[in-house]
């Protein structure tokens, strides 16, 4: 007999004075208010059981009408009256088009998980799971926020109650809205920022090395949250120091979190770092990688052992297959070589970088100090031909990378004075003011001829 009852109250419910009637194709979504009628327990088994049904097939119109009287009437029932709900609701939000209703539709939204922590208590999903998801929401819906401290509060508050348990993609937007917080003031929110950057990275680097189904969605979000941190400025090396010192001793047999390390510290720039020498060791004598061959090459520069550094920088390129780190490794290698007072390798090898990344101005700097160095001739006039090769490979620099532009300048100032006095131009046979002009030697450039200014 009951359940002829059920089906009877399946075809009777849309039909009751608690479902809401169906709304005129095109009219303006109206915002959750108070019903009158109260439904009995059955009833709203009813409701939920239609209103979840809908919400599958995408009909949030109809399942508004069996959802909201079971929100109201029994708001302990089922955790789909949240997860349904905030489907329906966000749809409804979607669909308006008056401010008025859009701003109350969203304040439901919110005060629906607020309910969802009040109302139903399930320890799955705890009410700290439930806050971000509302920190996720506040998001989209208040984008005029910029700073969006509450969100902040509440995604704290998840990330440090959940742990490995936090959603990953709460765990990034923790991050995130911490930076934006950073951004907005510097002095206020350093120490935040790095606090929770620590946080963040530190769990979804635990999420990762657990496994299972989430790991690889938190290695990438690592890399990421890592990337926005290198380039926020917030950190430099001694804090990165403190941080990882103790993490790389005892990592000193886990490949994948060393090489994680060293990307972040070559970020960063912080490859002078002793703790950035220990990862690249011990990852070296595990597996050798590009990575942590070029991490033994800075290392051995540190030291003054420049041989061993050429021959670890070629092993990295052996093993590179990033073309922005092969430009890197290459323009590295060029350095040695120029410390080596080897400049034609030096170029050569600048060259090969350029050949990869060709708007990389520090390659131009670095070979016209290379060319400024090179001996073309006995003549001391035309010896100093080398100076017009030279730059031009200054201006070059500035010209493809507006970051150099500043040394560029300095250089170029530095060794105009080198050039021959009109004097010297005007009485060389070889040569003629304006005119092209072919350095010899291992340069083996045409250049313009040119006087310095008296």
């Amino acid at each position: 007999m009951k359940k002829v009852l059920l089906i009877a109250l399946c075809f009777a419910i849309p039909m009751a004075g608690f479902a809401q009637k169906k709304k005129k194709k095109g009219a303006e979504p109206e915002v959750v208010a108070p019903v009158v009628e109260t439904l009995s327990d059955e009833e709203c088994m009813v409701n939920l059981s239609l209103f979840h049904e809908s919400v599958k097939n995408k009909q949030y119109d109809e399942a508004y009408g069996f959802w909201l009287p079971v929100y109201q009437a029994r708001p302990d029932l089922n955790k789909a009256i949240y997860t349904d709900g905030d489907e329906i609701l966000e749809y409804r939000y979607a669909q308006a088009t008056d401010d008025n209703v859009r701003k109350a539709l969203r304040d439901s939204i919110l005060k629906l998980h607020d309910d969802r922590i009040k109302y139903f208590d399930e320890a799955r999903y705890p009410d700290e799971y439930v806050l971000g998801l509302k920190a996720m929401d506040y998001l989209t819906l208040f984008p005029e926020d910029e700073l969006a401290l509450p969100a902040y509060d509440w995604l704290k508050e998840s990330v440090t109650a959940l742990g490995v348990k936090a959603q990953i993609t709460v765990l990034r937007k923790f991050v995130e809205v911490s930076y934006n917080l950073y951004k907005s003031n510097t002095d206020q929110y350093g120490d935040q920022f790095l606090a929770d950057y620590q946080l963040a990275s530190s769990t979804l680097e635990q999420i990762a090395a657990a496994g299972g189904k989430n790991a690889e969605h938190a290695t990438s979000q690592k890399a990421y949250v890592d990337r926005l941190y290198a380039a926020s400025g917030a950190a430099d090396c001694g804090q990165m120091d403190q941080m990882y010192a103790s993490v790389v001793a005892e990592s000193a047999n886990d490949l994948e979190k060393l090489g994680s390390i060293m990307k972040l510290y070559r970020r960063l720039g912080c490859t002078e770092s002793e703790v950035y020498f220990a990862a690249a060791e011990h990852s070296h004598k595990l597996q050798p990688t590009a990575e942590s061959a070029a991490g033994c090459a800075q290392m051995c520069i540190k030291k003054g052992d420049l041989e061993g550094a050429v021959e670890y920088y070629k092993q990295a390129l052996s093993m590179v297959t990033v073309d922005e780190d092969k430009a890197d490794y290459l323009y590295r290698l060029a350095n040695v070589y120029v410390s080596l007072k080897n400049y034609q390798q030096g170029v050569a090898y600048a060259q090969q970088a350029l050949d990869i990344a060709p708007e990389d101005g520090r390659c131009y700097l670095l070979m016209g100090i290379c060319y400024a160095s090179a001996k073309v001739s006995d003549d001391p006039i035309l010896a100093r031909s080398v100076f017009w090769v030279a730059c031009d490979m200054f201006a070059k620099a500035k010209q493809v990378d507006a970051s150099c532009s500043s040394d560029a300048n300095k250089l170029i100032a530095t060794y105009r004075q080198y050039f021959p006095s009109k004097e010297d131009v005007f009485f060389h046979r070889d040569l003629n003011e304006g005119s092209p002009y072919r350095v010899g030697g291992w340069v083996n450039r045409t250049t313009t001829c040119r006087s310095k200014a008296e």
